[in-house]
């Protein structure tokens, strides 16, 4: 009975239990009943190992009938079966214990099982805390690295031998995760078949949509796809163990999405003497380095979080000084930077002044597929016009004007009360709103205009566009109106109003923004080697800039209301130049002169709100530019006087 009770133990199949619990043997003539209590104990240890066991069986063995059956509701993966090994090694001391009771069992054959339950007692706590993991895999379908912070969860466990059962189970998984590490970390590679890693690959349609969403500009799109692979990658935050923070799983991706850019350096393909030098200039002789140092992590039997989050750091640090070198000096960051400047933020006005006159009878009315050809042939005269010759400007930017396949329906704007002035503006759905400049960017400068970032800055062209437009449409009546004598005091006073705020509108967007923001990320990146600071100077220069222009933001948000309140004033501009080259402004009809006491209404009821708006937030710590704003629209108080 002894020997069958041990076998059970070791996990071999008896009929021990179908005796204890069978009526057809009278177990009085061989067991006291007290040693039946003790059987039915030792038997119920056996069973919570049996399911241990059984896990282990068919996580690791794929040939077993029952493990589809058993584990459908469990993704498989190179963790779990790590997990398991590490399970089955902290089932190692049981077993030793089972063999030297099978020792003891041989020498003394009258040995109680009093003392075979209490040497296998020592192992409930164990077996309680692995089943509990178990059925915690089993009912919320962990995988991958959230193995890890299961496993984390529960080793903070006051039971030594308990706590070094998780710690050898946790070491085992931790091979597996560092080798994705490793292989991405130093390669730029990772094999994932199961999606455990918590850097993962993602869809790129969306930048592919981005890249090639026009067919006049599919050549450029090729150009630039060789830097799309590295946005394909992002954190799984769900996947990544709670005791590495996310800005440090950022650092790993990004020192990834370096190594897959390097990987895809267009240089090697115009001068082969580049390929051997590119293959070791990111990690060069400190390679092996590396990999011995995550191979001495991977060594230690407790995951060092501090020593862990120093290599990466050292890895982010080597890399940040190449890219710095390769963006800042090669690359020529800073006159690309100035390039983005005069394009997308409109600092070159006389170039824009040029192309505005020159596109104005083409961006007036609904594109056609012969639009962007004609607008990018006015961009190459307005070029030469201004003597910007620069083959690298010339070369780098281009326009494209999407044809829209049908009218897209109104919407309505809420926040004000201007019912019927708040449908979506007209020009919108002209050239003028759907125009979009594509800027070819220089490798390895796509880790700073990423599409995101090249996105935002087409929503500021835009709008400086049609700040820009607006104001000269502005000035040219003004210079109409010199021809003609005795104009209607009404028209000189709504004319010159308009030109007022629309000039000072102007004004700030060029000097107290751009102007003022550009200056701070200068002098920020001249006193710096490393392109992570870069990096970081620039992200705070463009979301200064969206947020002082009023276009960072929801619809719910206060800054995107005065973004909507200038969105009106535009359009009032535009209803004026319109009417106003049509009337006779020295000899105003009566229908003529109601359609400008609208207008005038119009504006004052507008300029009420602005400046109620602005008012309302300007004394928020984020509403310093907003004081600035109203400052220039209101500096001796004429509109607020009105109110």
């Amino acid at each position: 009975m002894l020997h069958e009770v041990l076998l059970s133990l070791w996990g071999c199949s008896t009929n021990a239990l179908e005796i204890l619990e069978s009526d057809t043997v009278d177990l009085d003539k061989y067991l006291h009943p007290g040693e039946r209590v003790l059987l039915k104990k030792i038997l119920d240890i056996v069973e919570q190992c049996s399911i241990i066991r059984k896990f282990i069986q068919n996580c690791t063995n794929s040939d077993s009938s029952n493990s589809t059956e058993d584990l459908e509701n469990v993704p498989q993966g190179l963790y779990l079966q790590a997990l398991c090994e590490g399970m089955d090694q902290a089932l190692e001391p049981f077993r030793e214990e089972i063999v030297d009771l099978e020792g003891v069992v041989l020498r003394d054959s009258y040995t109680p099982l009093s003392l075979i339950l209490c040497r296998i007692q020592n192992y409930i706590c164990l077996f309680s805390v692995l089943n509990s993991i178990i059925r915690e895999i089993r009912t919320q379908k962990i995988h991958g690295c959230k193995l890890l912070q299961c496993l984390h969860q529960n080793m903070h466990i006051g039971i030594p031998d308990v706590k070094s059962a998780i710690e050898k189970m946790s070491y085992c998984v931790h091979i597996v995760f560092y080798k994705h590490l490793t292989s991405w970390l130093l390669y730029g590679h990772l094999e994932d078949i199961y999606n455990e890693f918590f850097i993962q690959k993602i869809n790129n349609e969306q930048n592919s949509l981005i890249l090639v969403d026009n067919k006049n500009n599919f050549a450029d799109a090729m150009n630039t796809n060789f830097s799309a692979d590295m946005w394909n990658y992002n954190i799984q935050i769900d996947m990544l163990p709670s005791y590495i923070r996310p800005s440090l799983a950022a650092k790993i991706l990004t020192i990834g999405q370096t190594i897959i850019m390097f990987g895809n350096d267009p240089r090697q393909k115009k001068d082969f003497a580049v390929v051997e030098q590119t293959e070791t200039s990111i990690w060069g002789e400190k390679e092996y380095e590396y990999f011995l140092k995550f191979q001495n992590l991977q060594k230690k039997s407790i995951f060092n979080i501090v020593e862990f989050e120093r290599t990466i750091d050292e890895l982010k640090q080597c890399i940040t000084e190449l890219l710095w070198r390769v963006a800042v000096e090669e690359a020529q960051l800073t006159s690309q930077l100035k390039l983005v400047k005069d394009f997308f933020l409109m600092g070159r006005g006389d170039l824009f002044l040029e192309f505005i006159r020159l596109t104005a009878h083409i961006l007036n009315k609904p594109p056609t597929h012969h639009t962007s050809r004609d607008i990018n042939l006015a961009f190459q005269i307005a070029l030469r016009k201004v003597h910007l010759n620069d083959e690298n400007a010339m070369d780098s930017f281009n326009f494209i004007v999407p044809v829209l396949a049908e009218e897209s329906e109104e919407v309505e704007i809420e926040g004000t009360e201007f019912t019927e002035k708040e449908r979506e503006d007209p020009i919108e759905r002209r050239g003028w709103g759907l125009i979009i400049l594509k800027y070819k960017v220089i490798w390895p400068l796509h880790l700073l205009f990423n599409p995101s970032t090249l996105n935002d800055y087409n929503t500021l062209f835009k709008f400086l566009l049609r700040v820009k437009k607006t104001q000269i449409n502005l000035w040219n009546l003004w210079s109409e109106h010199m021809y003609h004598k005795n104009i209607d005091i009404g028209v000189i006073q709504l004319r010159n109003n308009l030109i007022f705020i629309i000039d000072n509108l102007q004004y700030y967007l060029q000097v107290d923004v751009l102007e003022s923001q550009y200056t701070i990320m200068e002098t920020n990146m001249k006193n710096t080697q490393n392109f992570e600071d870069v990096q970081r100077a620039h992200s705070i220069f463009l979301a200064n800039v969206m947020s002082q222009t009023f276009l960072l933001g929801n619809s719910t948000d206060r800054k995107n209301a005065v973004n909507k309140l200038i969105k009106l004033l535009l359009r009032l501009c535009d209803d004026f130049i319109l009417q106003a080259s049509m009337w006779e402004v020295g000899n105003l009809l009566l229908t003529e002169k109601e359609e400008l006491k609208t207008l005038s209404a119009t504006l004052e009821s507008l300029m009420d709100w602005l400046t109620k708006t602005l008012n309302r937030v300007r004394a928020q710590p984020s509403g310093e530019h907003l004081a600035q704003l109203l400052l220039r629209l209101d500096f001796n108080r004429w509109f607020s006087k009105k109110i």
